[in-house]
């Protein structure tokens, strides 16, 4: 059964039969623990001419969610405020300008950082941290200056073991994250990878390779692993 709310600010949402939510005109801020554990949550939409400027500490989570987008107009996102969302697999247009530490850390099905805010120069302390399923990097982070300890611990399918672990020096990690990026989001990237696949292929033909030397030098060329 699905039951759809307007957010206003003043009623008690923390409704686990709540499955979506329509955020009102002319509020600017959703408040910590608003959908706190709302789990049947699915979608947020935010209607046209949307004043929401800040989403507070824990604001969804341990919810259903499972997509976001049309947040071009939020510039503050709280503390753990989409963590452990476990249903969470897309995020579009964000807009920020201050997000908290553990913003959306434990999305284990989150798929792609997609992005991320130009006007974001610092990615927070555990920001992805156990995003296991994401493996892409889909936005420019030429314009990110700092990442925070942990903010991609645990995230394996996206990064070498060296750089997903703990103690994972951060400024290796975004040198990799922008080498990354580069590559997924270029026009002839595909050419480019299948071409490097294709070299490997006859560098291990011809001189025999069974310890992937030829393929990690190839690919540390590529920017694909940290030298």
């Amino acid at each position: 059964m699905s039951k759809a709310v307007v957010y206003t600010g003043e009623e008690d949402a923390m409704d686990a039969e709540v499955t979506h939510v329509t955020v009102a005109v002319g509020l600017v801020t959703i408040e910590e623990w608003a959908f706190y554990g709302c789990k049947g949550l699915k979608n947020l939409s935010f209607l046209k001419g949307s004043t929401i400027t800040t989403v507070r500490d824990s604001a969804f989570r341990d919810s259903g969610i499972a997509s976001l987008w049309g947040m071009e107009g939020v510039r503050e996102i709280g503390n753990d405020a989409f963590s452990e969302c476990e249903d969470l697999r897309t995020i579009e247009g964000l807009g920020c300008e201050e997000m908290g530490d553990y913003c959306f850390a434990y999305c284990h099905l989150l798929q792609s950082m997609k992005g991320w805010p130009a006007s974001m120069t610092v990615i927070p302390y555990a920001c992805f941290r156990f995003c296991t399923g994401m493996t892409t990097v889909d936005c420019d982070l030429s314009h990110v200056t700092s990442i925070g300890a942990n903010a991609f611990h645990g995230c394996t399918s996206l990064l070498p073991p060296s750089l997903s672990d703990g103690d994972a020096d951060p400024a290796a990690v975004l040198a990799f994250l922008k080498r990354k990026s580069i590559l997924e989001r270029a026009p002839e990237r595909r050419a480019f990878l299948c071409s490097i696949k294709h070299a490997h292929s006859n560098f291990y033909n011809r001189t025999g390779d069974p310890c992937g030397a030829s393929r990690r030098i190839i690919m540390e060329f590529a920017g694909l692993f940290p030298a």
